[in-house]
């Protein structure tokens, strides 16, 4: 989210059209294909611990031609891999010798998961190469899911989970409609354990599309809930209820104890010379998003424990957990109410009415002010006070509460939050069109927008946003420009500047052809339905208004006017307009999101919409003598 580069940052719809033309990532997966997969778990005790042991067995085959696949397998602190064996057309291969290597992503993303990794081959059309992993996850609560797809065809797949009797766990069912999956359950009493199966046949490869929502919402998986072991030392109770998910949390912050003296002179220092509440607040929150730069990073049970709100402090650099701590502790140090929030976003298909470390991935805090909650995300740089991004809007939080918990949402915020005005006042020069253009942008508009101009080095700033403003179209000149301020996030961005566009005003004889709209957002955006898959998800609720008041020639008159245009669904909606208010032939232009997520049955809707939008694109004005 925060590695755009500015001249990309159209309204977002706009951004949307550049991914589009590669909706579906090619996949040369038909190749090869998994003839079969086993994949065993096994709840063991060892030394008196409950451990999960697992598994996997893939068979890959070869369908047409020779090849070599990369073969990834990820682990961490809490989920080993002891074993791992190759075979390569029947034959155990000893020369394949796979590295380990902890896992990045363009030195940004840092965690402590691991990956295993070798490269596979397949030698010849019918062959086949086999690949078994034994792992151990050395904590329930640390097996939380099983995935069933994987990224090639597979004939048949068969998940085993061995539960006996003194272990308390449930799988949950998801999106299992549409696919062949079938299970059967069956007692071992050699080992008083129930055995579940699940056997899976003609399950396609997964294909990657782009602005599609997480895993979870749309491929079948099981949930993993361990609840409790009777072990020889006696009962364990891992995630039985929401208390005891919550009681693990609080053991872990627990642990931490930062230094309050330091954070009660930083806080005294950030809110100096304020006397209000509310602006104390957005002052230290706006002093931690300015300050502290986010990095993710989870190391082993320092996934889920926040480091120490000093220590994010002297660093300058924290995750999410970090900064959410820091937040609360220099807020705490300042008098307020404040608390730490476990949430996870709207990447991930479930919510707390299931107990399970998949239930969240990030953690913000929450002040109580005037009575009820403010919920503050550090790690969104560029986001005002009480506006919340899109990705946490409606979820469940879990609030800290001392030994309980409280249970709330995070409002949903209407499309208006992302507001994106623009104004042009122009006039006809020649054959060309001038005049000056005031924009703002609101909310996550203004968080993408500030968030690349905050990656690009300063001495080239005021290229890139002029190349932005132009578009990239060299016939769309700028002046009377100055870099707006980019510091105060708390403020809707707001820039202003000249414009002339050579030619836009087209003579002929008598009569002046004009193109008043040279955005166009949205303009052939025809969604393929017959490759399209899944939902399109869009980054954030979209609200794009413009007004454009062209001044008129003396002894010229606009010949006739495009009806207006208005479509307002469910989903999205649009309005544009023509009209004539003394002198002025007014364009008015209103695009609208009212949801992020757009449903595959709004898709031949959408496409029937699309094309009035660009068929109205395509008027043209005709100024003609008097």
């Amino acid at each position: 989210m925060k590695n755009f580069s500015l001249n990309l940052i159209k309204p977002i719809l706009l951004v949307c059209l550049l991914y589009w033309s590669s909706s579906i990532i090619a996949n040369d997966s038909k190749n090869i294909s998994i003839s079969r997969q086993t994949d065993n778990y096994d709840f063991e005790l060892a030394n008196g611990k409950v451990v999960v042991r697992n598994k996997t067995s893939t068979s890959y085959r070869c369908n047409a031609y020779r090849t070599e696949i990369p073969i990834v397998e990820f682990y961490s602190d809490q989920n080993k891999i002891e074993d791992v064996r190759i075979f390569v057309n029947g034959d155990r291969s000893w020369t394949i010798e796979p590295s380990y290597d902890y896992y990045s992503i363009d030195n940004v993303f840092y965690s402590d998961a691991r990956i295993c990794h070798f490269t596979l081959p397949l030698q010849k059309q019918g062959t086949e190469s086999k690949v078994d992993f034994n792992k151990v996850i050395l904590d329930p609560r640390y097996f939380t899911s099983i995935q069933f797809p994987e990224p090639y065809d597979i004939v048949e797949k068969q998940v085993r989970v061995s539960i006996p009797r003194w272990m308390k766990a449930e799988l949950k069912e998801l999106n299992f409609n549409g696919y062949s999956i079938t299970r059967k359950t069956e007692y071992d009493s050699q080992n008083d354990a129930d055995i579940i199966t699940y056997t899976i046949r003609n399950m396609e490869g997964y294909e990657k599309e782009s602005m599609s929502p997480g895993f979870s919402h749309l491929f079948p998986h099981l949930l993993v809930l361990c609840k409790q072991a009777n072990t020889t030392t006696g009962q364990e109770t891992y995630f039985n209820t929401l208390q005891d998910q919550y009681n693990w949390y609080r053991s872990l912050v627990k642990q931490v104890d930062s230094d309050k003296a330091i954070l009660k002179n930083k806080g005294a220092e950030i809110t100096n010379g304020l006397t209000k509440e509310e602006d104390k607040i957005r002052a230290i929150y706006n002093w931690v998003q300015e300050n502290i730069r986010y990095i993710a990073f989870e190391d082993g049970i320092a996934g889920f424990k926040p480091d120490k709100a000093n220590e994010v402090l002297r660093k300058k650099y924290g995750d999410c957990k970090g900064m959410a701590n820091l937040t609360k502790e220099l807020l705490a140090a300042t008098g307020f109410d404040a608390r730490l929030c476990w949430i996870g976003t709207n990447h991930i298909a479930y919510d707390y009415s299931t107990p399970n470390l998949a239930v969240d991935n990030h953690m913000i805090c929450a002040v109580k002010h005037n009575g009820k909650f403010v919920f503050l995300d550090a790690t969104e740089t560029y986001i005002g006070l009480e506006q919340y991004a899109e990705r946490i809007q409606g979820r469940q939080v879990l609030i800290e509460n001392g030994d309980q918990y409280i249970l709330e949402r995070i409002p949903v915020m209407t499309y208006a939050q992302n507001t994106e005005w623009e104004k042009r006042i122009l006039k006809i020069e020649g054959e060309d069109i001038a005049g000056a253009v005031e924009q703002t942008w609101n909310g996550e508009s203004k968080e993408y927008l500030l968030s690349s101009a905050h990656s690009i080095k300063k001495e080239k700033l005021e290229e890139a946003f002029v190349s932005f403003l132009s578009e990239g179209k060299h016939k769309f000149k700028i002046t009377s420009f100055s870099l707006p301020d980019i510091q105060n996030s708390q403020k809707q961005l707001t820039i202003k500047y000249q414009i002339w566009q050579p030619g836009a005003a087209q003579k002929f004889g008598d009569e002046y052809y004009i193109d008043i709209d040279s955005k166009k957002e949205l303009s052939d955006f025809i969604i393929d339905t017959a490759k399209r898959k899944y939902p399109i998800e869009f980054p954030y609720k979209q609200h794009i208004r413009q007004e454009i008041r062209l001044q008129v020639p003396d002894g010229f008159k606009v010949q006739a006017l495009p009806q207006a245009l208005s479509v307002d669904r469910e989903q999205y909606g649009y309005k544009l307009s023509y009209a004539m208010e003394g002198k002025e032939l007014v364009y008015r232009k209103e695009i609208l999101f009212k949801q992020a997520r757009l449903n595959r049955p709004a898709f031949t809707q959408w496409n029937e919409d699309n094309k009035k939008l660009s068929n109205y694109y395509l008027e043209q004005i005709t100024l003609v003598k008097q």
